[in-house]
C-alpha cells in the first residue's frame, strides 16, 4: 500500500501492503501414516480461534489482511503441545448471524471480530461472552469510543478545526461531540470523523468536498484503502485514520505485511489470546493513534499520539 513514515521527527520507514527414503511397500507406509495421524490427533489438543471479517465484496481484502495477520501471530506464538486452528467466517452478508454462529461453537477458545463498530457495537449490547474480542475496541475499556474520539478532537484542534461526527452507527456510545446528519450539514471550519463503513464514507466525503474542498475527513478503524480508491483524485481535503496501536507497533510494522493498524489489532489480539491460554500474562497498552492517508496510499503516523 505504500510506506508508513512517522510524521514529525524521525522516519520509521515501515513497508505496507496488506527426503525420506522411498518405502519398499506403499501399504505399510500408508498404515504407518494413518497410525501417526491418529496418535497425533489423540494426544495433541487443538485450540480454535475464530475470525469474523469480510471475505467477499468490496472489503474482502480487509478480511484476507486480517486472516494473514492472525496466521502470522499463530506462527510466532506456537504453544507447547497445542495446535492452533484459525476459523474464518465471512461477515459481508450478515455479521450478526456469523457472530452468533461462531459464539455458539464451544470449541472456539476465542473470537476476534467483526471488523466494524457498526457490525459489532449493537450486537455487543445483548451478548456477553468473555471469549469475544473486538478489533474496533481492542483496549476492552468501557470508554474506548471516548478515547478514539478524543484523539480525533486533538487532531482537529491541531488543524484549527472543530470536530463533528458523521455516519454514527447504532450502539455507538453517547458523547459530547455534535454530529452532522448529511453532507450538506457540514460547515466551513469543521473536521469530520466518519464512524460508518468506508465505502459509504467515501460517498459522504465526496459530497462534502464539492462544497468545502479543504475539509479534513477522518475514518475509524479500517477501510482506508477502499476509501482512497473510491474517492481517487477527488480527495481534496486531509484524510486521517484513527487506529489502535501500542508501543510495539513500529517495530512490528517493519517486519510484517500487511501492517496496517487494523491488521495489527488482529495480530496482537491473537498473540495475546494465545499467551493467556498458555497461562502467561499480557500487558498490551492500547492507545488510539492518528494516521494521515495520502492520495498515493502512504500512511503517516502522526507524532501527536
Amino acid at each position: 500500500m505504500g510506506t508508513i513514515r512517522k510524521r514529525g521527527s524521525g522516519d520509521w520507514g515501515l513497508g505496507i501492503g496488506d527426503r525420506a527414503r522411498r518405502p519398499q511397500s506403499p501399504i505399510p507406509s500408508l498404515l504407518s501414516l494413518l497410525f501417526l495421524l491418529s496418535a497425533c490427533a489423540s494426544t495433541r489438543p487443538v485450540l480454535k480461534i475464530g475470525l469474523l471479517a469480510p471475505f467477499e465484496g468490496v472489503y474482502r481484502q480487509e478480511g484476507y489482511n486480517a486472516l494473514a495477520a492472525m496466521r502470522a501471530a499463530i506462527d510466532e506464538q506456537k504453544g507447547a503441545g497445542s495446535a492452533v486452528l484459525p476459523l474464518a467466517l465471512d461477515t459481508s452478508r450478515d455479521a450478526a448471524r456469523a457472530t452468533q454462529k461462531m459464539l455458539a461453537d464451544p470449541s472456539v477458545a476465542a473470537l476476534i471480530g467483526p471488523y466494524w463498530a457498526a457490525e459489532g457495537g449493537a450486537l455487543a449490547q445483548s451478548v456477553d461472552d468473555s471469549r469475544w474480542l473486538h478489533p474496533y475496541a481492542p483496549s476492552g475499556k468501557a470508554n474506548w469510543a471516548v478515547e478514539a474520539v478524543d484523539a480525533a478532537l486533538a487532531f482537529a484542534a491541531q488543524e484549527g478545526r472543530t470536530l463533528r461526527l458523521a455516519g454514527v452507527p447504532s450502539g455507538w456510545p453517547q458523547m459530547g461531540v455534535e454530529s452532522v446528519a448529511g453532507a450538506d450539514d457540514a460547515q466551513a471550519g469543521q473536521a469530520l470523523l466518519w464512524l460508518g463503513d468506508a465505502a459509504a464514507g467515501a460517498d459522504f466525503a465526496q459530497a462534502v468536498w464539492q462544497r468545502l474542498p479543504d475539509t479534513p475527513f477522518g475514518l475509524y478503524g479500517a477501510g482506508a484503502e477502499t476509501f482512497r480508491l473510491r474517492v481517487g483524485e477527488e480527495m481534496t481535503g486531509v484524510v486521517f485514520l484513527v487506529g489502535w496501536i501500542d508501543d510495539e507497533y513500529p517495530a512490528w510494522a517493519k517486519t510484517h505485511t500487511p501492517n496496517t493498524p487494523a491488521a495489527y489489532t488482529v495480530y496482537r489480539q491473537t498473540a495475546d489470546t494465545l499467551k493467556r491460554l498458555a497461562g502467561k500474562e499480557t500487558t498490551t497498552l492500547w492507545q488510539p493513534a492518528i494516521f494521515i492517508v495520502r492520495p498515493d496510499g502512504t500512511l503517516l503516523l502522526s507524532s501527536g499520539r
